[in-house]
């Protein structure tokens, strides 16, 4: 009695505490009020009922959130009160986007909420899906007050989800969980309202399926506490480290955990299935592997290990709750998404002549790095095959961290991290295994496509007249040997990297890819799939082939004005600041609020109210780097670093030039052949153990 006593007395304070926090104004958002939600067309229709809209939004990915029942969120009281914790008005102040109920959304959940049936508990389980973090809005208001919300469809969400300081989304619901499991009263109504007509017969299930439930929440925020130093905020999520963490910590060995200070923001997916890499470090180049690896860091369910640590019999390893069907589903619609268009009905009108005037200057400066750059069509059909004449594949140009100069901290985690994965049983050759699949296919394929390289390079030897200069004589003759070269090291070159592949010590990415292919081919296996079907599903019959570098990715920029703050850690509030020299960018600034910075073309900083505020002082949070400044020094091949410098200082009249121009940006268009010079190659960081940096 003396022990219940004590835990509702403290469950209790921390409900009272949770409510003076959150009417202080700090942790949730102040109240944005908006007149109207515009759901402009980008592939999907117009409005917010159009058939593929709902289905990004809700269609489950098999991710399911810790046990939390579909049910329990949606009835779950907030810790203090009786106002319920998934009240659209309470949820928007925590960044989420509510739209009105339909078919596909009963309950008003946010944007991204959905529910799938889980068949080991036997009920309909919290599924978050891929539009929660990849749906933006920005705010217009005119000269009248009237507010207008753009919605923008795969675009960077705002909200906090994954941190974990006090008041936010997360450690609000474990309170709300705390304080219902051990206040009679809350409780009383809770299950009511959950188990309907089955009250009071499940009542003391339900009690201890609750406690359960609230002990998984609350030994990972004892685990993760110290794991990420530099807060988050709204708007980002260390999401590397944190799949990372989750897949082979929680979930294999917290001997694993590892520290996460590089928050990045949610990017943008339009387009992206044209690209060759996908992710800031360009890490990964499957689409099925991306989501599948997506769904897993946000709460698909899978076993690495039996209930006491050990390794399961290899026939019952790699399945898991991941949706494949669902996530083609998922890749399918975003094929059909565009780049949102600058709203002129509810913005500025754009400058035709000023746009002009920017697209010379980012041709100048910018096309060389962010492209796109279009793949020959030898190259698409080594890479993905399945694509056809008018479906692109884009070259993604890969910037080392010392010549981009934005805060390493992202790539240089990811390239340094390792896992221990000896608990789940698998074996150095069982790794080469898995990994010599897709290694002989992707030889094969290289093969092919070096032996039709040297037959055009010998045939452009043999076409060269006598007379040509020696210069370009012994271009050809270099690059013709350099093809012959590699391709008769291919195979030397698989069995160097199957031999460095070692359980006790995976590179991270490496873990995450070979899990990957050994769920999607055990999913593949149970329903039946060919190896068409399967070459399909992974999309256009691309390889899963990670890649671990230490640099970033720069991406193609239609639609970029509207997927503010700006570089991968979202460290420069507006596309003005980031053509403006480092000196010039703000040090802090507020983040939260989504009205719109028409001129400067990005987050308009409020004038009153409790914000989040970015410090770029912060590990990971640093804005330098991909700076044009008056230093800068023509760049020529094999010139050294120069610290971020990426092009001349720019007038206040050209910044906003470019800037006009990216408000009509149009990829397809304006993309351009991709060079035939080498890829890049960034010398990753020694692989060991850094827990801190």
């Amino acid at each position: 009695a003396i022990a219940a006593a004590l835990l509702l007395l403290a469950t209790t304070g921390i409900a009272l505490a949770t409510l003076l926090y959150l009417q202080s104004g700090r942790a949730m958002l102040p109240v944005e009020q908006v007149d109207e939600v515009l759901y402009p067309e980008q592939g999907w229709g117009v409005g917010m009922a159009s058939p593929d809209r709902q289905t990004f939004y809700y269609t489950s990915q098999g991710a399911g959130l810790r046990g939390m029942r579909y049910s329990w969120f949606v009835h779950l009281e907030m810790p203090w009160g009786r106002q319920r914790f998934a009240d659209p008005a309470v949820l928007r102040r925590y960044g989420f986007l509510v739209d009105p109920q339909t078919d596909r959304n009963p309950d008003q959940l946010p944007v991204g909420f959905t529910r799938h049936f889980d068949r080991g508990l036997q009920e309909n389980v919290l599924s978050v899906t891929c539009a929660a973090c990849h749906t933006g809005q920005v705010n217009v208001t005119d000269a009248a007050g009237r507010t207008t919300a753009v919605r923008i469809d795969g675009g960077q969400a705002d909200h906090a989800f994954t941190d974990a300081s006090f008041g936010h989304f997360l450690p609000t619901m474990i309170a709300a969980l705390a304080t219902t499991a051990t206040n009679p009263f809350k409780f009383n109504r809770f299950a009511h309202k959950v188990l309907g007509s089955q009250y009071p017969q499940g009542r003391a299930k339900l009690h201890r399926d609750l406690v359960s439930v609230l002990g998984t929440f609350t030994s990972i925020a004892v685990a993760e506490r110290n794991l990420y130093p530099t807060e988050e905020g709204y708007g980002r999520t260390d999401a590397l480290a944190r799949i990372g963490n989750t897949v082979f910590g929680d979930n294999l060995n917290h001997v694993n955990l590892r520290v996460g200070n590089a928050p990045v923001s949610f990017p943008p997916v339009w387009n992206i299935w044209k690209f060759d890499w996908v992710q800031y470090n360009a890490s990964v180049s499957q689409p099925m592997a991306r989501n599948i690896g997506e769904a897993l860091g946000v709460g698909a369910a899978y076993s690495l290990v039996n209930r006491y640590g050990g390794p399961l019999p290899p026939q019952e390893r790699f399945r898991s709750t991941a949706l494949v069907e669902n996530l083609n589903t998922i890749e399918h619609t975003l094929q059909r998404l565009k780049p949102p268009a600058w709203p002129a009905a509810v913005m500025t009108p754009v400058d035709m002549v000023k746009a002009d005037q920017g697209r010379q200057l980012f041709n100048q400066h910018c096309i060389g790095c962010h492209g796109p750059h279009v793949a020959p069509d030898a190259l698409k059909l080594r890479d993905a095959p399945l694509k056809g004449p008018e479906d692109p594949q884009w070259i993604m140009k890969i910037l080392c961290v010392d010549d981009i100069g934005t805060d390493p901290n992202a790539a240089v985690n990811f390239a340094r991290s390792t896992v221990d994965i000896t608990r789940t049983g698998m074996t150095a050759m069982d790794l080469r295994t898995v990994a010599l699949r897709n290694m002989e296919a992707n030889r094969g394929r290289q093969e092919q496509y070096l032996g039709t390289q040297i037959v055009s390079l010998q045939r452009s030897l043999a076409r060269l007249p006598a007379n040509a200069p020696d210069s370009a004589r012994t271009r050809l003759q270099r690059s013709l040997a350099a093809a012959a070269l590699e391709k008769e090291s291919l195979a030397t070159t698989i069995e160097q990297r199957l031999s460095t592949l070692d359980p006790k010590n995976l590179p991270v990415g490496l873990a995450l890819s070979y899990l990957g292919t050994m769920i999607r081919e055990k999913a593949y296996d149970d329903l039946g799939y060919s190896q068409a079907k399967r070459d399909s599903m992974d999309g256009f019959g691309t390889i899963d082939l990670p890649q671990v570098v230490a640099g970033y990715r720069p991406r193609p920029l239609a639609g970029i004005w509207a997927t503010p703050p700006y570089l991968h850690n979202g460290s420069v509030p507006t596309i003005y600041d980031l053509l403006s020299p480092v000196s010039e960018r703000p040090k802090s600034f507020k983040v939260g609020s989504r009205e719109f910075d028409q001129v400067k073309v990005g987050l308009k900083q409020p004038t009153a109210g409790q914000w989040f505020t970015f410090e770029t002082d912060l590990p990971g949070n640093h804005n330098t780097g991909h700076e044009f400044n008056s230093a800068y020094k023509p760049w020529t091949p094999g010139s050294a670093p120069q610290g971020g410098l990426i092009g001349p200082l720019l007038t206040p009249d050209q910044r906003l030039a470019i800037i006009e121009h990216l408000k009509v940006r149009d990829d397809d268009t304006e993309a351009v052949p991709a060079s035939n010079e080498p890829a890049s190659s960034c010398p990753a960081p020694g692989l060991t153990d850094k827990r801190k940096r």
